[in-house]
């Protein structure tokens, strides 16, 4: 009853706004015919009694209508429709050049044929390092016997010495005049400092007329010439304009009077030595006053510190002598304020929160390397005067040499100088103890020295420990020639007797990797023949399968460009060096190609050519990568399914840095490198020339030669450059030195020497004291 009395009450409510709904769909029923038929009938009657309309276009719709049938007129479409032009708005090549974004400063200097090699030679050495751009100009009549051809000295056609300023500053105009913001002008009898000329130029607006240098006399309008002028981008351009009014009135004997008067007529602005509380000073040398002498006793003027030019020097040698002081008097300035920084960083550590790291030594050195875990740990090095012990895992002591002594030298030479000076000469160095160095990559190499000093006074030994840092230098980018990875390369592989069946998978790898994806390659295979292999023309070739297979893939990728052909090498039964083999294959070859010693336990990877490539730079660099060198596959695999590629992991091969028999190089960069060395051993030409036994004799090879060179050697670690294992025979027959090092490298080709232990320990009887063959073993 209550469910009832509650649907009673909820319709009694609710009915009104339901009546009222289907009352208003009732009536929109009723009235929606009659709207539609007026709607129609409006529609008929609005083109009634008309005629067609005219169409202006292709498409006409009416004004009233929504619904409509399109009329298309295409006989009056016309054929081409024109379309405005393209609006192509020229760039620039730079984007310095679009925003007018200029170099700083510019010198020109005027010199003359007789002092541009000794004068202006001294200036460019002691100046290049800070300005980028210097340039000298001839003045006189003697330039046809010079080489201009060097794009930094100028010689003119004219030959009036009395117009040479003039002809310098047309020639500037108008090849320099958009590219920098200040010329300085001088004469090669004028000492420079660059370092502080630029500064000084970047502490001036460049939107400031200048005119500056020092000032013939108290109340002349002109510059000294000799003392270098100053000039803004803007005072040249105005100057440039009236350059032949210039010309026309030069009717003095000194230049610094023509140069003056043309610059005052050009921009009615007198030589100034001040700018924007700036001074411009400079200092001449007295014809009585004895350079070399004033500045070796310390009595040169000291209130030098702030010129900018040294004028009227007389030889090149007073440049460097001038050169030198300057250089002397910054490194003590910069000394006195690296010292004043410390102070201050040192002093702020007193501010630092509780919890924030301390400064480390040397104040203002990166701090140390903080290793994340127990393989991040840098090692130390135990070290001598002599010996470095246990440096790799392989190597428990190996001799110091070459750059490495003369830097322990150098260290300790520094640390007894430091020493004199911080204890006014109280102990005298006996000799290094102990001597600790590991290299930090964010800081430098760092050195723990134990040293042993004798007391001047008591005469008692003293043991001093001392920590020495040698810190990184700048990352300077080092400009080289530009190189593609287009470049032809010419695989030279050696081969041996013995290394047939190295040599056909060899073929297969650089068939696959190189040819089949159309590399720019050629290979040249060598065949060392002993003496008594049999050779080209008999039936039992030694090499007969290996040419066999060269035919067959010369002939199945003919429409690939296959290039291989080989070289037969009739030795006496000894290795030759490597270089005696270029030069042999040297006249089957252009002067341009690029080469890549191979080996023919490699893989063959497009990865480690394209690096080649890239890497081999003509009449600049060679390359001799490091490769990975697989161990032992007993040892490495534990007795598993050897992969048929080398895998990059630290327990199944190594990075071999005592392997200097791969290397990449022009063929011209050798041969000028091997034109030096004909007084120590003529070029082998001849098979026979493999006889001479003083080349087996020689303790140096392509590595060696191309230190001598000027060319850069690159050595670096190659992941894609990987040897498969091979137990080397070692040659009784060669030299002591060469069988000992043979000995050695297949000791550490084997595996690690956990490895090694764990293999002879497995095949042992723990309680026998008889030695154990591990040849054998393995």
């Amino acid at each position: 009853m209550r469910i009832f009395k509650r649907l009673k009450f909820y319709f009694s409510h609710q009915i009104l706004p339901i009546l009222g709904v289907c009352f208003g769909i009732t009536l929109s029923l009723i009235i929606m015919p009659l709207v539609e038929e007026n709607c129609l009938n409006h529609h008929k009657d609005l083109f009634s009694g008309k005629s067609e309309p005219q169409y202006s276009g292709a498409i006409t719709v009416s004004p009233t209508v929504d619904d409509y049938d399109p009329v298309l007129y295409l006989n009056s479409k016309p054929k081409n429709i024109p379309r405005p032009g393209k609006i192509q708005i020229p760039r620039a090549r730079y984007y310095s050049t679009e925003l007018n974004i200029r170099e700083k400063l510019f010198i020109g200097i005027l010199s003359t044929p007789q002092s541009i090699y000794s004068m202006g030679s001294a200036l460019n050495r002691t100046l290049s390092k800070h300005i980028d751009k210097i340039m000298f100009f001839l003045e006189g009549a003697e330039t046809e016997n010079l080489d201009l051809s060097i794009g930094s000295i100028i010689g003119f056609p004219d030959k009036r010495e009395i117009l040479g300023p003039f002809n310098m500053l047309q020639y500037v105009a108008e090849n320099y005049l958009n590219e920098y913001d200040f010329f300085f002008f001088a004469k090669d009898t004028t000492h420079i400092r660059g370092k502080k000329l630029l500064d000084f130029v970047s502490h001036i607006s460049i939107t400031q007329n200048v005119h500056l240098g020092r000032p013939l006399d108290i109340d002349s309008f002109y510059c000294n010439l000799d003392a270098g002028i100053l000039l803004s981008n803007s005072v040249l351009s105005k100057v440039i304009k009236d350059l032949d009014w210039c010309i026309q009135h030069t009717f003095s004997d000194s230049s610094s009077d023509n140069f003056g008067r043309c610059i005052l007529h050009g921009t009615d602005q007198p030589c100034q030595s001040f700018i924007q509380g700036l001074n411009y000073e400079s200092h001449q040398v007295s014809k009585y006053d004895n350079l070399e002498t004033s500045i070796q006793k310390s009595s040169w003027p000291k209130d030098l510190k702030n010129v900018f030019t040294v004028y009227s020097v007389s030889t090149p040698e007073e440049h460097y002598l001038i050169h030198h002081y300057f250089s002397q008097q910054e490194l003590i300035d910069n000394q006195h304020q690296l010292q004043d920084i410390q102070l201050k960083i040192s002093n702020l550590s007193s501010f630092l929160p509780v919890n924030s790291s301390k400064i480390s030594w040397p104040v203002g050195i990166e701090p140390p390397f903080k290793p994340h875990g127990r393989f991040d740990v840098l090692p130390w090095v135990y070290f001598n005067t002599t010996h470095n012990f246990l440096q790799t895992e392989m190597d428990v002591i190996s001799e110091i040499k070459g750059l490495y002594k003369a830097e322990i030298q150098d260290l300790l030479k520094s640390t007894v100088q430091w020493i004199k000076v911080t204890h006014n000469d109280r102990f005298i160095y006996q000799k290094l103890v102990n001597g600790y160095k590991r290299f930090d990559p964010t800081r430098g190499t760092e050195y723990i020295l134990d040293m042993l000093f004798l007391e001047e006074t008591t005469g008692q030994e003293v043991l001093k420990r001392i920590n020495a840092v040698r810190p990184l230098n700048e990352v300077e980018i080092i400009p080289v020639p530009f190189v593609t990875e287009h470049t032809r390369v010419v695989l030279l592989v050696l081969v041996k007797a013995s290394e047939r069946n190295e040599a056909l998978r060899f073929l297969d790898d650089y068939a696959k990797s190189c040819i089949e994806k159309q590399d720019s390659t050629v290979m040249l295979l060598v065949f060392l023949y002993g003496p008594q292999d049999p050779g080209k023309g008999e039936k039992e070739d030694v090499f007969g399968p290996v040419k066999d297979l060269v035919n067959s893939l010369v002939n199945k990728y003919r429409s690939n460009g296959a290039k291989i052909a080989w070289f037969s090498v009739k030795t006496i039964g000894k290795m030759p060096p490597y270089f005696a083999i270029v030069d042999l294959i040297s006249r089957k070859l252009s002067s341009e190609s690029l080469l890549l010693l191979c080996h023919v336990g490699m893989e063959v990877r497009p990865d480690y050519i394209n690096r080649v490539r890239m890497n081999t730079i003509l009449k600049t660099q060679v390359f001799f990568p490091i490769p990975f060198r697989q161990y032992h596959p007993s040892l490495a695999y534990n007795h598993i399914t050897v992969p048929d590629n080398v895998e990059v992991k630290k327990d199944l091969g190594h990075f071999d840095t005592d392997s200097f028999e791969h290397v990449s190089f022009y063929l011209a960069d050798y041969l000028a490198v091997r034109k030096q060395l004909e007084s120590t051993i003529s070029m082998i030409k001849l098979d026979k020339d493999l006889k001479n036994e003083y080349l087996y004799t020689l303790h140096f090879d392509l590595f060696e030669i191309f230190l001598q060179s000027k060319l850069h050697v690159m050595r670096a670690v190659e992941p894609d450059l990987r040897i498969r294992f091979k137990f080397d025979s070692c040659d009784l027959e060669s030299n002591v030195a060469t069988y000992q090092e043979c000995l050695q490298n297949r000791e550490q080709n084997l595996g690690t020497k956990s490895q090694m232990a764990a293999e002879v320990l497995s095949h042992s009887d723990h309680g026998s004291k008889e030695s154990v063959n591990f040849n054998a073993i393995l």
